[in-house]
């Protein structure tokens, strides 16, 4: 594969995985604190990406204030949601299988909704009114305002929940009801309150990453189911409740979606029409092969070197006759 094609195909990758682990991290949320597999997840997206559209018509050039509308948008959507919707059904003690069916029919109706809004006022396959502008142009290598904006923006909002989770009362309580749900009612942590929080955050990241792919790509009533795939491979990937194993995740999927599509298609002229396969090989693989996925990952490694410095101890030591 030619140089430009390599660098390109990487650098896609990069820009591909930080809107992944931002559209991810949200669903990873839901499964490991409300224990919800939240499929209205990819609508929060969509929101998200129309609300920094509509925004940037008025606001052109100002990104900043545009995701913060963006996130604030989705953030009240998912809350919404949540007390409507979700929150009632709970309260009945539902299955997972029921629970799932729900948010089923909660991404349906989001999605017509959006359907209807775009049909009326012509909102088909529009592009956020953000100035694409070249960076650096090199001999092998172009970046634009897009990267410059989508790879930060990611890292330090990952870096804000990171922080959150660990340093912050809220954070706190959060992994205490991902750990113990029942402990953390005898606990007296306001459950409802923490959940409010949580979608929050879940659907302000969703609005930001909609808002970043918008840019990306042309926007849709379908922009975010077409990418929940891709997402819910990450999180699978990811061992569905980690966040770390997420992000890492959102990255090799991006990875398999550009680089390695790019190398099949140059060595095994494989079409680009299979790069929607990718995410189910990568779900099937995992589930077969390592249903955790990257969860307790880096205990292996650690426990494998200590076994193998024990083992290099026990040969190096001097026999007794």
């Amino acid at each position: 594969m030619p140089t430009a094609l390599w660098i390109d195909s990487l650098i896609r990758s990069l820009q591909v995985g930080s809107m992944y682990a931002l559209m991810a991290l949200g669903l990873t949320l839901t499964l490991a604190v409300i224990r919800l597999p939240n499929f209205a997840h990819s609508e929060l997206i969509t929101i998200g990406g129309y609300v920094a559209l509509v925004a940037s018509l008025w606001l052109t050039g100002s990104l900043p204030l545009i995701m913060a509308l963006a996130f604030v948008a989705s953030a009240l959507v998912a809350v919404a949601c949540h007390r409507t919707v979700y929150r009632p059904m709970a309260k009945v003690n539902p299955s997972t299988y029921t629970m799932i069916l729900t948010s089923f029919a909660v991404g349906l109706i989001l999605r017509y909704i959006i359907f209807v809004l775009a049909d009326r006022y012509d909102l088909f396959d529009k592009k956020i009114q953000v100035p694409l502008q070249i960076l650096y142009r090199g001999h092998n290598l172009i970046l634009t305002n897009l990267f410059a904006w989508t790879v930060p923006t990611a890292i330090l909002l990952m870096i804000a929940l990171s922080l959150i989770l660990n340093y912050t009362t809220l954070g706190r309580q959060m992994r205490a009801l991902a750990d113990n749900l029942i402990l953390a009612k005898v606990l007296g942590i306001p459950v409802e309150r923490v959940h409010d929080l949580t979608w929050i955050l879940v659907g302000g990241l969703a609005g930001v990453a909609g808002a970043l792919w918008g840019l990306y790509t042309s926007l849709n009533p379908l922009l975010g189911w077409l990418a929940i795939l891709s997402v819910f491979a990450a999180t699978v990937l990811g061992g569905m409740t980690s966040f770390t194993g997420t992000v890492l995740g959102a990255y090799v999927v991006a990875l398999a979606e550009n680089t390695l599509m790019q190398l099949l298609n140059s060595w095994f002229r494989l079409d680009f029409s299979f790069k929607p396969a990718i995410p189910f090989v990568i779900i099937i693989l995992v589930l077969l092969l390592r249903p955790q996925g990257f969860t307790g990952l880096t205990e292996s490694f650690r426990s494998l070197r200590r076994t193998g410095k024990i083992s290099r101890e026990l040969g190096n030591a001097p026999s007794s006759k």
